[in-house]
């Protein structure tokens, strides 16, 4: 196969991008990234926007500064902009090191997006990453629109998240790579079995491919089909979801048993999964979720006219005649069942309710993408590493920006603020760790929220909902 004509051909037949967009590619100096660049640059000038590359240094493997000095030599003599960012060994967390990687990796190229008015961000995936993804969750578990794997493009940032060689296997990669003589570098860590990826690449997907040659094409068609009858089924989903549904709040929603039960069985099952995660646990994993939409339905379709169930996550269920009410217990004892988060520099935090808090170090003069969002200003050197995201508890207090001395108890703060007794328990404050509260998020400043000064380094502290 002549990959240059093909993905020449892929990028005019799907429209991937306009000449007059503008696009990020993100290169590790791995064989897939190094071979997407590459056929960037062989693209008709038709074809070819303004381009750059994205490289981040995780710091993890010896080997990343000389890779690293590779890229940007390379960039330069090719005369292509280039932009890197690298996760300090002293920031990397002790535990979830993958995750904390991939946030970091995506949120600068979030940022970078910004910076230079990006419309679209290409990474490398390739069909064997997709049969890989799509197998480890089948056996992992989950909802069913995560077995549609890697999608083709997604929103990102301000624009597009592209996959443009998802449909091109890992042979037909090293292939190219051979016959165009690129230079790139193999990640050690690709070999290790520690890690789940690697263990079906090595192990299962061999197997798969010598059943059935074809195996790539029949997933990456699993994949298509699937995503095609989701698209539609989704939205007679959220229809009926919506007519069921006759008062909904953050703590509180009221479902109408008659319109419920007037669905199909299996509509019945998939509106109440629908309400469950979108709505109750806002997109949270739930181990039981399929558990729960079973006791719903037995619950409603009881004989008793009155009747309740205990739900994750610190929700109830109640059944009351015609009505259906999911609403959340005791506020005390649903703090107690939620664990710290800790933020580091460069980082995202997701909170219960969908918002995330991130953490990012501003240099002088330096404009933030997220000063348009709800943030903060801190001075790094008055707070210890890292921050804590927690719910408040019972003493809490905090010195309000504008006052040097004194403190003032969080609950005063929420009466102040009118804030309903039910939502009080469910505020997060986040603190350094030494336990100074810095922000009653979404509330209230503490004394270490400062103006923003162009002339030092600061932290902003960026609260999106």
């Amino acid at each position: 196969m002549d990959l240059v004509f093909d993905f020449t051909q892929n990028c005019k037949r799907h429209l991937l991008w306009k000449p007059s967009d503008r696009i990020l590619i993100a290169v590790s100096s791995g064989v897939d990234s190094m071979v997407l660049l590459d056929l960037i640059q062989h693209l008709p000038d038709s074809l070819r926007p303004w381009y750059g590359v994205l490289h981040v240094n995780h710091e993890l493997r010896s080997s990343s500064i000389e890779e690293e000095r590779f890229l940007e030599n390379l960039c330069y003599l090719k005369k292509i902009p280039y932009f890197s960012r690298s996760w300090k060994k002293e920031e990397h967390p002790e535990k979830g090191i993958e995750l904390a990687a991939r946030n970091f990796r995506y949120t600068f190229f979030e940022e970078m997006m910004e910076l230079n008015k990006a419309t679209h961000l290409l990474t490398a995936h390739h069909a064997d990453d997709q049969l890989e993804t799509v197998l480890m969750r089948l056996v992992r578990g989950g909802q069913i629109d995560g077995m549609v794997g890697i999608k083709d493009q997604r929103k990102f940032g301000p624009g597009v998240l592209v996959r443009p060689l998802l449909h091109y296997s890992k042979e037909d990669i090293y292939a190219y790579s051979k016959i165009h003589q690129l230079a790139y570098y193999e990640d050690e860590t690709n070999s290790d079995p520690m890690y789940t990826r690697n263990r079906y690449r090595q192990r299962i997907v061999p197997l798969l491919k010598l059943e059935n040659d074809q195996v790539l094409t029949h997933f990456k068609d699993f994949s298509s089909d699937l995503s095609d009858i989701l698209s539609i089924t989704n939205k007679v989903i959220q229809e009926k979801s919506e007519l069921v549904l006759v008062e909904s709040s953050s703590v509180f929603y009221e479902i109408d048993k008659t319109t419920l039960l007037s669905l199909e069985p299996g509509l019945q099952r998939q509106v109440l999964k629908y309400i469950l995660l979108n709505k109750v646990y806002k997109f949270q994993p739930v181990e039981t979720l399929r558990k729960q939409v079973e006791e719903l339905v037995g619950l409603m379709t009881s004989s008793k006219s009155n009747a309740q169930l205990d739900l994750p996550k610190g929700w109830k269920a109640r059944r009351q005649y015609q009505q259906l009410f999911l609403e959340k217990t005791n506020p005390e004892k649903v703090k107690t069942t939620c664990s710290q988060k800790k933020l580091f520099p460069e980082q995202w935090v997701f909170l219960e309710d969908g918002a995330r808090v991130g953490l990012f170090k501003r240099d002088a003069h330096v404009i933030s993408p997220y000063e348009k969002d709800k943030h903060i200003w801190i001075n790094p050197n008055q707070v210890v590493m890292p921050l804590v995201i927690r719910h408040r508890k019972k003493g809490d207090r905090m010195t309000l920006k504008g006052m040097q001395t004194g403190r003032k108890k969080i609950k005063d703060i929420l009466i102040d603020q009118k804030i309903p007794i039910k939502m009080r328990d469910e505020v997060s404050v986040l603190t350094d760790s030494l336990g100074e509260i810095i922000w009653l998020l979404n509330y209230k400043e503490s004394r270490l929220s400062i103006p923003r000064e162009t002339d030092k380094i600061q932290y902003i502290l960026v609260y999106q909902e």
